[in-house]
């Protein structure tokens, strides 16, 4: 049995603009029309997708079920369409990266231009996500390579996916280097009645912080800055206010330098796995192969 996808692509843009008139609009069909063809495609497979409730068109329970999977099958046309339209503008290819704020700020930059360096007729377009998000973009064939922390994603679908780890990335509490604090043990229970500037709520540091001080039945950290960058949160620690608790592959420059030193916080330890995925090598073009041994060869060099 062919499904009527014209059809579905009706019921579609019905459903989700809530009337057949918005779908009238946006998709330039009249209004009879889209009704007479959902009709017939309810009568054709013995069905109703839509009841009336006064002037409103209402989806039933069989209708609310089929929205999502058509929703994803016009996603994947989408995907294929931005794919040859990528194509004839871009004929010497387009690498399209994903990745979490740590990975496009403090990873990824240098990566690029040794890239672009050996494949300079390449585009490359670099995009800042959740780590959550940097993985779903992967998977639904919205980018290419996807970089991000392996412990901030849940069910991560490893199915025709190649998966690197780049780092054991472990978070630490930092001060100015002439902070009281500096390069001292000391419990939780004092850190936290310092002032802290952190990533603004939702970060995943943030979560865990507060899962720690949760944990340990430790007052919750009061948040005097907050910041949408890691690097505004280092650069704020180092002039000397307040302190943070941050990922050591961003602090260990500023620790090197004497701008930063660590706090040793008793019964506080976290590490995040960075890892580079793509899909099957055997399918991906070979600059993207490239690519990722540029990370792998950078890692390690370190």
């Amino acid at each position: 049995m062919t499904i009527n996808l014209h059809a579905l692509m009706l019921f579609y843009n019905v459903a989700l603009t809530g009337s057949v008139t918005e779908a009238s609009k946006r998709l330039n069909i009249s209004q009879p029309a889209i009704s007479a063809q959902i009709r017939n495609f309810e009568k054709q497979y013995n069905i109703i997708l839509f009841e009336k409730k006064g002037r409103n068109l209402v989806l039933t329970s069989l209708g609310e079920k089929m929205l999502k999977p058509t929703e994803k099958l016009f996603l994947i046309e989408e995907q294929i369409e931005t794919m040859i339209e990528d194509y004839h503008k871009h004929p010497q290819g387009k690498l399209r990266i994903s990745g979490n704020y740590l990975a496009t700020s403090f990873l990824i930059p240098k990566w690029a231009s040794l890239f672009k360096q050996r494949y300079p007729e390449v585009e490359v377009e670099i995009t800042t996500v959740n780590s959550q998000a940097a993985l779903e973009r992967l998977t639904n064939y919205e980018s290419d390579i996807a970089i991000f922390g392996n412990n901030e994603v849940t069910n991560p679908n490893k199915q025709q996916l190649h998966f690197m780890e780049l780092y054991q990335d472990e978070y630490k509490f930092v001060v100015a280097s002439n902070h009281k604090y500096a390069n001292r043990q000391i419990s939780l229970e004092d850190m936290v009645r310092e002032p802290f500037i952190m990533r603004e709520e939702g970060s995943m540091t943030r979560k865990r912080l507060l899962e720690v001080c949760s944990v340990q039945d430790v007052s919750q950290p009061k948040i005097e800055l907050q910041f949408n960058g890691i690097n505004e949160i280092i650069q704020a620690v180092v002039a000397g206010y307040g302190v943070s608790f941050v990922s050591s592959l961003v602090a260990s420059p500023f620790i090197q330098r004497g701008e930063l030193a660590i706090v040793d916080v008793i019964d506080v330890r976290f590490t995040n796995n960075i890892v580079l995925c793509s899909h099957d090598r055997d399918v991906v073009e070979g600059f993207i192969r490239d690519f990722i041994s540029i990370a792998k060869t950078v890692r390690d060099a370190l």
